[in-house]
């Protein structure tokens, strides 16, 4: 994949779930985000089982001497104004660090992103059969009053936290990696709050996804673009924007910027834009002997 298409990649995740059909503010399920990679304040997550306070992204390089490793994180934070469902995106950087170390190295980054306080740790360690464990931990220590509600909550977390291992010189090993010493070291890395998959094809970038996602994701080139609420067939919700009501559309108009854009764009779709989401089908020769 190449970058371009990564960064659409991380957009469509950034803001799944940033708002949902029929994205007016007045809708019960628009009354709360719902996104997904949600760090909550700890004082929140100690009352939550489900909440976690921490993320953790985790994998294996294949070392080599001159390899180094960088991590950036990007996230959502809710706006300081403005509708529920509004936020604004940040991204947080660290490294990069050599790989091909015979001891354990790590470097730390507190950060401030306004309503939202917290750390990150970037650390490499041996693993063994010229591999490395590599992998970055996203704190969140806003200080926030035990027994407030969810919505309180979520203005105090990274919302739709998502981060990246890039390497120079070397290669991660694919997260569901089972066989040999390297699977044996995949299985020993523990991630937290998050899905590790390999994210281009040169396998040198590992993501932390909020979702669960196969290697070397990609975005469907029929897409319109992000509406959102990804968990519905596209087409669908396509067609379900368009019959949105005149009033309906005046009351998304005067929320979100993101949203309305995203509306304007689903009312542009042409009739060959909605027959092209209908389906795809791709014709591939059976494998022969030998080949991958």
């Amino acid at each position: 994949m190449k970058e371009e298409r990564l960064d659409e990649l991380l957009q469509t995740l950034l803001y799944e779930g940033y708002a949902l059909f029929p994205y007016t503010p007045g809708a019960a399920k628009n009354a709360t985000p719902t996104p997904f990679g949600i760090v909550y304040p700890p004082a929140y997550a100690a009352d939550v089982p489900s909440a976690h306070d921490r993320l953790r992204l985790s994998g294996i390089a294949r070392c080599a001497c001159a390899a180094a490793v960088s991590t950036e994180v990007r996230l959502l934070v809710a706006a300081a104004d403005g509708p529920a469902t509004s936020a604004v995106e940040r991204r947080l950087r660290l490294g990069p660090l050599p790989v091909g170390t015979a001891a354990a190295v790590h470097a730390d980054r507190p950060f401030d992103l306004g309503p939202v306080r917290g750390r990150m740790r970037l650390r490499v360690a041996p693993a063994g059969d010229g591999l490395a464990r590599i992998s970055v931990c996203v704190h969140n220590e806003t200080s926030f009053a035990p027994g407030g509600d969810r919505a309180a909550a979520l203005r105090a977390s990274l919302l739709s936290t998502h981060p990246l291992l890039r390497l120079a010189g070397a290669t991660f090993v694919s997260p569901l990696e089972r066989d040999g010493p390297a699977g044996a070291a995949v299985m020993a890395c523990e991630s937290i709050n998050t899905f590790p998959v390999l994210a281009t094809d040169e396998d040198d970038v590992l993501l932390g996804a909020a979702v669960a996602l196969p290697d070397h994701p990609d975005l469907a080139p029929e897409s319109r673009g992000d509406l959102f609420d990804g968990t519905e067939i596209e087409e669908a919700l396509l067609l379900h924007v368009l019959a949105l009501s005149d009033l309906e559309r005046d009351e998304i108009a005067r929320q979100d910027p993101a949203v309305r854009a995203m509306i304007e764009r689903a009312s542009a779709a042409t009739p060959a834009d909605l027959v092209a989401l209908h389906g795809r089908m791709l014709l591939h020769d059976p494998p022969t002997e030998g080949s991958p």
